[in-house]
């Protein structure tokens, strides 16, 4: 993964050279065979993952900043399409030679390894629960009509009808509420 791995002697040279940018597949941050993942939003082969970078070298380590950036898809949560949408993340991450778990990664004698910050800036970036099209209007299965209809529905106490799913939370009584109840 030639790609991800930055060589240290280039800024060790009398003038460093301290910007890195690459754009490789994305089947080379594979975990095996499953692609990169948070719920059904995934990062799959053949998208191209953009890596910018300045490297600095600080007396902890090197300090790598900048931006890393690609395409994900998913599925719309209201008409089942296809969505597809871009996920960028700011990094400024320490690379040293005794890292500390979750606050740097492991610099190497004569490299810096950027597959596991990558990894992490991405997972990190991509959209967690609800993925929708840009645009209502492209949830061809919600016409207007159809929309208008649910918020016309109320209960037998005139409230808007309460959606089934949402049942068991609504049944829910916390302390506070319980505590109120009883004065």
């Amino acid at each position: 993964m030639s790609e991800l791995r930055v060589p240290l002697e280039r800024l060790q040279r009398p003038e460093p050279l301290r910007i890195w940018n690459a754009d490789f597949d994305a089947s080379l941050l594979r975990d095996g065979d499953d692609p990169l993942r948070v719920g059904d939003v995934t990062v799959t082969g053949g998208k191209s993952i953009r890596v910018e970078l300045i490297l600095d070298q600080v007396r902890e380590g090197v300090v790598a900043a900048g931006i890393v950036s690609t395409t994900w898809n998913g599925d719309c949560s209201r008409c089942l399409r296809p969505v597809e949408g871009i996920a960028t993340a700011e990094v400024e991450e320490l690379f040293e030679e005794h890292p500390r778990e979750g606050e740097s990664y492991l610099l190497h004698e004569e490299f810096i390894d950027l597959e596991p910050m990558v990894r992490d800036a991405i997972l990190l970036e991509l959209p967690v629960g609800v993925v929708r099209c840009v645009l209502a209007e492209d949830c061809a299965d919600l016409s207007p009509e159809y929309l208008k209809d649910m918020e016309d529905e109320v209960d037998s106490e005139g409230s808007p009808a309460a959606d089934p799913r949402w049942a068991p939370l609504q049944a829910l009584i916390f302390e506070e509420e319980e505590d109120q109840r009883d004065t």
